[in-house]
């Protein structure tokens, strides 16, 4: 479709603009973002006097479910209690979060498949992992598009709709680098297509929703909320990632100063982490509570009914998961398969296993 493809691509300019106001931040407060809280406030001002001394983490977030345990730890002082502070600084997106470790604004953080660029040009380190899901992220078309009427072209995954005729020479919206990103690949790829036989277009979710609503492109690559609003709105999905056979996970990253030069504090926010994670699963409905308030102060408002879906389309990874689990499988997927494209050069894939890192979840609580 290349009717209006010039005007989507200055909308896409100004939505990662826009993205990008996330590095903005100077991470000097203990929390810095775009929406604050009144607790968040106060710990701006200094918090309590008694943790003055304490030693200072650096922790990036980002306004979703992937930053919850980090908003648990900092709600809950579990932090203090460790005997260190988090200094929490909020990210738009992965894309911003990534450009700001090669700027060093931060030690730890939380990200999905970003983390695939971050180890590749950043030098990024992955030592954990914070949840894993099975919905939520899908590619979407309008109820009479083509793509929707192809039914059953691979056997194999037969809840892929389209083909090779109605699929080629789409134009699809998506933010570049993230899960929607490796959801659309990962569709293409079980339709027999590649990234050069569609026209991909950098743009933000909720605006390539719209776009895809006013007909301005064929297909768009949606998450969580924007995904549920499509399943509302009667949009078809026709590649939903866990029907294409992946399991996403959500990983904990880290600045390679930190892990060499931080270690005990690193540790402790693991530990911190795996504790947030078990509280999160064991209570569905403080969760919930929980994320809806994160969200309001974030600026990403949302409803408790969408924070519920949310939160139940996915698992907390817990110390007891450790016994029997290994950090980096995802990554190591994501980055073959960026390889596999020509994403990704071929040499880079050593470092999804001298950036990728067991010792923390393995030690610890």
């Amino acid at each position: 479709m290349k009717k209006g493809m010039k005007a989507l691509k200055r909308v896409a300019a100004v939505g990662l603009a826009l993205a990008l106001t996330g590095c903005g931040a100077s991470g000097t407060s203990s929390q810095s973002t775009a929406g604050q809280g009144q607790d968040a406030k106060t710990e701006a001002a200094g918090g309590d006097a008694g943790t003055a001394d304490l030693p200072t983490l650096r922790v990036a977030m980002m306004p979703f479910i992937t930053s919850l345990p980090t908003e648990y730890i900092r709600k809950n002082k579990l932090d203090e209690k460790a005997g260190f502070k988090m200094d929490t600084i909020m990210f738009a997106t992965g894309a911003p979060m990534n450009e700001a470790l090669a700027a060093d604004l931060w030690d730890v953080g939380a990200m999905g498949a970003a983390a695939v660029t971050g180890v590749a040009n950043y030098d990024m380190m992955i030592i954990g992992e914070v949840l894993e899901s099975t919905d939520g992220l899908g590619v979407f078309v309008k109820p009479d598009s083509p793509i929707a009427q192809a039914k059953g072209y691979n056997p194999s995954y037969p809840n892929v709709l389209g083909d090779p005729e109605t699929v080629k020479g789409a134009t699809i919206l998506l933010p570049i680098g993230t899960a929607q990103h490796f959801t659309t690949l990962k569709w293409l790829e079980k339709l027999g297509l590649g990234i050069t036989d569609v026209n991909i277009v950098n743009m933000d979710t909720a605006q390539a929703y719209q776009a895809l609503q006013a007909n301005q492109c064929d297909a768009v690559a949606l998450n969580v909320p924007t995904f549920f609003e499509a399943v509302d709105d009667g949009m078809v999905q026709v590649g939903n990632l866990a029907d294409l056979g992946t399991r996403y996970v959500d990983m904990v990253v880290a600045n390679r100063k930190a892990v060499e030069g931080k270690q005990e504090l690193v540790q402790k926010y693991i530990d911190c982490v795996k504790e947030a994670c078990k509280a999160l699963n064991d209570d569905p409905d403080m969760a919930a509570d929980l994320m809806v308030d994160f969200l309001k102060d974030a600026g990403a408002e949302a409803s408790r009914e969408s924070c519920v879906s949310d939160l139940g389309r996915v698992r907390f990874i817990t110390a007891e998961d450790w016994k029997d689990r290994e950090v980096g499988n995802f990554a190591r997927e994501l980055g073959e398969f960026y390889i596999s494209l020509g994403q990704l050069e071929p040499e880079l894939i050593d470092k999804f296993n001298s950036n990728i890192v067991s010792d923390f979840v393995k030690s610890g609580n």
